[in-house]
C-alpha cells in the first residue's frame, strides 16, 4: 500500500492550507464572540474601578468633616510676639485677653563654691569629690544668700523625691549620675577661669521648685563640706552657692487680675489657652474659631462630591443623536449607588434645631442641570460666623448637653439622633484611705519609714525620708511625692493625692469609679501614720438614665442603652437629679461616611459586582480553552480524512500508472505481431 509522508503529495492538493482554512472558518466566529464578551467585561470592570476611585476620594474628603476636632479648633494670636506667644485648645473661648508681666519665672541654680570652700577648688573634671548618696527634694526654700541663712523648706507635694547613689566620686562621675537619674535636674561642669565647678539647675521654674540636697556621705560626716557633703544644701548645711533663686513670674496681670504662676508657660490661667511668656512687657492675645479648617473641609467635600457625580454622569450617559452610551448606561448597580448617595441629602438632619438644618441653610445647593453641588462661600462664611458650633451638627456625629458639667464623648453607628433627658442618681467618686489618728511626725530609718499599698489594683512599696517633719502637711507632701515617684504606679498611669486635716492623713486616688481603690496593706509605718483603725473607701461609678433608660457607668463616663445605645457622656461634676438633656445629631458627612463604608467594604457591593465580573472573565478563559480543544479535535479529524483521501488518490494513481504501463506493453506486443 502506498504511504503518504507529506500531505498533498498523493493528490497534489495543498492539504495544509485547506485544513487551516476549514479550522479557521469553524473557530473564528466563536473566538470573535468570546473576544467581544471579554472586551465588554473588561470595560465594565474598568468602569467600576473608576467609580470606586471616585467614591474612595469622596470618602477621604469626609475625614475632615466627620472629625469633631475640626469644629473644636481654635486659633490664638499675640499682638507682641516678643513678649509672648499663644496656642489655643478646643476649650478656649473666643475673645481678647490682655497680659502683662514684670519678670519671668526662674529656676533654682546651685554650684560648688571655690571661694567659700577650699575643698571645692577642682582643677580637672576627674578630680575626686566623694561617694555616698544624694537625696533631692523640690519645694519652697527660705534661703538668704546674703547671710547664708537657710530658714525653712516646704516640700512640693506635686514633685517626687529622688535618691541618687554616687559610686564614681569624680566631678564628671557625679554629673553623669545626676543627669542619668531622670529627675529633670541638669548637672554640668563649668570652668570659671581658675577652677572646675559642678553646677545644678532645678529644671522647673517657680518658687515651689527650689532644690534641697541631703547627703549620706561615705566618710560618715554629711555636712562638713569634705567629700560628698560638699554638695549639701539644706537646713543643716549650705555648702553649695546659690547662683539663681527660684521665683514665680513677677507682676503677672491677666485682664486686670493678678495671677501667680511658677512657670513661664501658662496652661491653666485661661481655660483652653496656652501662653508662653518670653520677656517682660504687655501683649493682647486674641482667640477665635478656626474657621479656615471648616471652610477647607467643606470645599474639599464639595469638590470630591462633584467629581463623583461627574463620573456617574459619564458612566450612565446616552447621546440620542449618536447613540453613544456610557460604559454603565442602564446598569442597576450604578443606579443603586447613585440613589443611596443622593438620598443622604434629600432631608434635614434629625436632632438639629434652629436656623441650620440642611445644606441650603449654609450655602450648599444642588445644580438642576447635572446634580452637582454649588457652594456659596459667602453664605457659608456667614453661617460659620453666626453659629460655629451648629455647623458641626450639620456634618458630623455630634452631641451637645445643656449642662456644662456633662460633656458629649462619643457615639456609635447605631446611636439614634434625637434629644435625650439626663437624670443623674449618683456621681462618680474616688477611692481613698483615711487615718483614724494624727500621724506620727518622727520618721526613723528602718523603724517606721516603710509602707506597702494597693492603689487602683497596683501594688507598691515606698520608703519615707527619715526625719522629724515640721507638720502633718510636710509629711503628707513627702508621702505624695514618694508615691507618685513609684515606678510600679507610674507604668500603670496611677497617681494619688495625700492631704491632711487636723494631723490625720488621707490618700485619695486620682481615678474615679469602682476601679478606684486605696488600701495600706502593710509596712512598719502603717499604724504610726494612720492609726489603729483607718478606713478604706472604694470609689463608685456614675449612675443615672439617658432618655429614661438606665445607663451604664464606668468612672465618670455614662453610656446610654436602649434608645440611647452607643451615646457616651462624661459627667465631671454637679449634683444628682435632673440635669437637662443632650441633643445628638448625625450630620450629612457622617451619614454619607456610613453609606460609603458599606459600599467600599471588603464584602460590600463593589466586591460582589467585581467578583461576578471576574468570574465571567474566568469563564471566558475556560470557554476559549474549550474552543481551542474543539478546534484541535476538528483539525485532527479533517486532517485524517484528507490524509485518507490523499492515500486513496495515491493508490489510484499508482494503479492508473500500472494499467497505463500494461496497456502500453500490450500495444507494443500487438504492434509487433502485426508486423
Amino acid at each position: 500500500m502506498a504511504s503518504i509522508t507529506s500531505p498533498g503529495i498523493g493528490s497534489g492538493l495543498d492539504i495544509n492550507s485547506l485544513v487551516s482554512q476549514l479550522v479557521d472558518a469553524e473557530k473564528t466566529p466563536q473566538t470573535t464572540r468570546l473576544d467581544t464578551k471579554e472586551a465588554e467585561l473588561q470595560a465594565r470592570l474598568s468602569a467600576f474601578g473608576t467609580l470606586k476611585g471616585a467614591l474612595s476620594s469622596l470618602q477621604t474628603s469626609l475625614s475632615g468633616l466627620t472629625s469633631i476636632s475640626t469644629y473644636r479648633g481654635r486659633t490664638a494670636g499675640s499682638s507682641n510676639d516678643e513678649v509672648l506667644t499663644a496656642s489655643a485648645g478646643t476649650l478656649a473661648s473666643p475673645g481678647r485677653y490682655q497680659v502683662s508681666l514684670s519678670a519671668l519665672a526662674t529656676e533654682h541654680k546651685l554650684s560648688t563654691d571655690p571661694v567659700g570652700q577650699e575643698g571645692a577648688r577642682f582643677t580637672a573634671v576627674t578630680d575626686i569629690v566623694g561617694t555616698g548618696t544624694l537625696t533631692f527634694r523640690f519645694g519652697a526654700t527660705d534661703y538668704d544668700a546674703g547671710t547664708d541663712t537657710y530658714n525653712a523648706f516646704e516640700q512640693n507635694a506635686q514633685r517626687p523625691s529622688y535618691t541618687v547613689e554616687i559610686t564614681d566620686g569624680s566631678l564628671q562621675g557625679i554629673r553623669d549620675a545626676i543627669n542619668g537619674a531622670g529627675m529633670g535636674i541638669t548637672a554640668s561642669i563649668i570652668y570659671d577661669g581658675a577652677y572646675q565647678r559642678l553646677a545644678l539647675s532645678a529644671g522647673d521654674t517657680g518658687a515651689a521648685n527650689g532644690l534641697e540636697i541631703s547627703v549620706a556621705d561615705s566618710d560618715g560626716n554629711d555636712t562638713d563640706g569634705a567629700g560628698l557633703s560638699l554638695l549639701a544644701f539644706n537646713s543643716a548645711a549650705t555648702n553649695m552657692a546659690q547662683t539663681q533663686t527660684a521665683q514665680d513670674v513677677s507682676g503677672l496681670i491677666v485682664d486686670g487680675i493678678a495671677v501667680t504662676s511658677a512657670s513661664n508657660t501658662l496652661t491653666n490661667v485661661i481655660n483652653g489657652l496656652e501662653i508662653d511668656l518670653l520677656e517682660a512687657g504687655t501683649s493682647t492675645v486674641t482667640v477665635s474659631y478656626n474657621k479656615d479648617n471648616v471652610s477647607s473641609a467643606v470645599s474639599s467635600f464639595v469638590e470630591k462630591y462633584n467629581g463623583l457625580i461627574s463620573t456617574i454622569n459619564d458612566l450612565s450617559s446616552f447621546d440620542a443623536d449618536t447613540g453613544a452610551a456610557g460604559l454603565l448606561n442602564g446598569d442597576g448597580v450604578l443606579r443603586n449607588i447613585e440613589t443611596q448617595i443622593k438620598r443622604v441629602f434629600s432631608q434635614t438632619v434629625t436632632g438639629l434645631n434652629g436656623a441650620y438644618r440642611q445644606l441650603a441653610d449654609i450655602g450648599i445647593t444642588r445644580s438642576a442641570s447635572d446634580g452637582s453641588l454649588v457652594l456659596d462661600n459667602a453664605k457659608l462664611a456667614a453661617a460659620i460666623e453666626d453659629n460655629f458650633d451648629a455647623i458641626a451638627g450639620m456634618f458630623t456625629a455630634y452631641g451637645s448637653a445643656t449642662d456644662s458639667l456633662i460633656q458629649y464623648q462619643a457615639s456609635t453607628a447605631v446611636t439614634r439622633a434625637g434629644e435625650y433627658d439626663i437624670d443623674i442618681t449618683r456621681l462618680a467618686t474616688q477611692g481613698g484611705f483615711a487615718g483614724s489618728a494624727a500621724a506620727n511626725l518622727i520618721i526613723a530609718a528602718g523603724v517606721n519609714d516603710g509602707l506597702t499599698l494597693l492603689i487602683d489594683g497596683v501594688s507598691t512599696s515606698v520608703t519615707l525620708s527619715a526625719k522629724t517633719y515640721g507638720s502633718a502637711a510636710a509629711l503628707a507632701a513627702e508621702l505624695q511625692s514618694r508615691l507618685n515617684a513609684s515606678a510600679d504606679l507610674a507604668k500603670s498611669g496611677v497617681t494619688v493625692k495625700v492631704a491632711e486635716s487636723g494631723g490625720v492623713l488621707t490618700i485619695t486616688s486620682d481615678a474615679y469609679g469602682s476601679k478606684s481603690q486605696v488600701s495600706v496593706t502593710g509596712g512598719n509605718a502603717r499604724n504610726g501614720l494612720f492609726g489603729l483603725a483607718p478606713t478604706s473607701t472604694d470609689g463608685v461609678d456614675v449612675a443615672g438614665t439617658i432618655g429614661g433608660v438606665e445607663a451604664v457607668g464606668d468612672g465618670q463616663k455614662l453610656s446610654g442603652q436602649g434608645v440611647a445605645l452607643g451615646l457616651d457622656l462624661m459627667v465631671i461634676g454637679g449634683v444628682t437629679g435632673n440635669r437637662g438633656s443632650v441633643t445628638f445629631s448625625r450630620g450629612y458627612a457622617e451619614q454619607l461616611k456610613n453609606v460609603l463604608s458599606g459600599l467600599l467594604a471588603s464584602d460590600g457591593l463593589f466586591d460582589s459586582v467585581t467578583d461576578g465580573i471576574n468570574r465571567n472573565l474566568d469563564l471566558v478563559d475556560t470557554q476559549r480553552a474549550q474552543v481551542e480543544l474543539r478546534s484541535q479535535a476538528y483539525e485532527e479529524r479533517i486532517r485524517a480524512q484528507f490524509t485518507a483521501m490523499d492515500i486513496l488518490v495515491a493508490q489510484l494513481q499508482s494503479t492508473s500508472d500500472f494499467l497505463t504501463q500494461q496497456l502500453d506493453s500490450l500495444s507494443q506486443i500487438i504492434a509487433r505481431k502485426s508486423d
